[in-house]
């Protein structure tokens, strides 16, 4: 009969890691630390860089600041402004008053003579008087009439006629005239500026 030895001592295999391995990951933590230790101290070194370039252009800054304050003279009023700041206000005041008055002479040039003219035109007058000058000045404003009547009693018929046309409503003529001619005729004259006008004629 043959005996079977079942029992075998068991050998412990080594755990955990070896010297070698132990020695480059050491190495390795080493390397690993050195870069970030000097990435840190480069960017420390750009950092203290621009730390130094800021305070030198700040220092700069102030510099000038300084100058410009040392030249800076704080503006003062002069006293003589409000005076021809009035001045140049009642100018112009003047000068609008002016072209508003110009405005209406040209207004009154334009219009106001065809306004007289059609009541003249509106107006005839009766037979046995005619009208041989007609002026209009200033817009119609002044206006002189001069012509010939056989009868005296014509002119008051005529000029009551013309005082009920609407371009004449309120005139008045501050001078009339009426004299005898050569030919037997009544002059008349009506203006309304009391002074003697120069004779065109």
């Amino acid at each position: 009969m043959q005996n079977i030895n079942l029992y075998q001592r068991e050998r412990r295999s080594g755990g955990g890691p070896r010297p070698r391995q132990m020695q480059l990951g050491v190495a390795l933590v080493i390397a690993v630390l050195a870069i970030h230790g000097a990435w840190q101290g480069w960017e420390l070194h750009t950092a203290g860089q621009a730390a130094v370039l800021a305070e030198q252009q700040a220092g700069q800054a102030e510099a000038r600041l300084d100058v410009v304050k040392a030249d800076f003279r704080e503006p003062m009023l002069d006293p003589r402004l409000p005076l021809q700041l009035a001045e140049r206000e009642a100018e112009n005041r003047e000068l609008r008053r002016l072209a508003d008055h110009l405005k209406t002479l040209d207004a009154q040039r334009s219009t106001g003579f065809s306004e007289l003219l059609q009541g003249l035109a509106d107006r005839h007058p009766p037979q046995g008087l005619w009208l041989t000058r007609i002026r209009l000045q200033a817009g119609g404003d002044e206006m002189a009439l001069q012509g010939l009547t056989q009868d005296q009693e014509l002119l008051p018929l005529y000029l009551q006629s013309l005082g009920q046309s609407s371009a004449f409503s309120g005139r008045e003529f501050a001078r009339f005239d009426l004299q005898r001619d050569d030919s037997d005729l009544l002059q008349f004259r009506l203006s309304s500026q009391a002074v003697t006008e120069p004779d065109d004629e």
